[in-house]
């Protein structure tokens, strides 16, 4: 997967395209950043949120668009966030986790999704969407218990 990185006084972005790797490679970067920032108490749930945010980008983006992944700090905190080019706003999905809720047939094993903007929001401190010229998105987050 080719992957730009662009680094910055303010964090460090990439570039990737949009493909059902991303969710993972975003994952795996931002875990080596929160490493090399000596946050390694924020690994995984840098690594959970991002992953969850990157999955949502690519699934609201077409074949062949690129989607951009940053991690800062800033404020005394730890933003990630991730942009796609569509302009839908995502939705939190609101359901009770139990059997009645969960489609357990074989068929349909992957097929319960929709609950990532319910694990970032009970991983960070707040997440909100920033609206981009002439069109897309980024969705935002910055993480509990960062730089505390």
């Amino acid at each position: 997967m080719d992957v730009s990185v662009i680094q910055q006084k303010s964090g460090v972005s990439w570039r990737m395209l949009a493909s059902p790797v991303a969710a993972g490679r975003a994952r795996v970067l931002v875990a080596g950043v929160m490493r090399e920032w000596g946050l390694p108490f924020l690994v995984a749930d840098a690594a959970l949120v991002v992953g969850e945010l990157a999955a949502n980008a690519v699934g609201a983006s077409g074949l062949r668009d690129v989607i951009k992944v940053h991690a800062g700090i800033g404020a005394g905190e730890v933003r990630l966030s991730v942009w796609d080019g569509c302009d839908a706003w995502p939705v939190a999905r609101r359901v009770e986790v139990s059997l009645e809720t969960l489609d357990l047939r074989e068929e349909n094993f992957d097929d319960n999704g929709g609950w990532g903007l319910s694990i970032v929001e009970s991983l960070t401190r707040r997440y909100w969407v920033e609206s981009t010229w002439p069109r897309g998105k980024w969705v935002c987050a910055a993480l509990n218990g960062a730089l505390e």
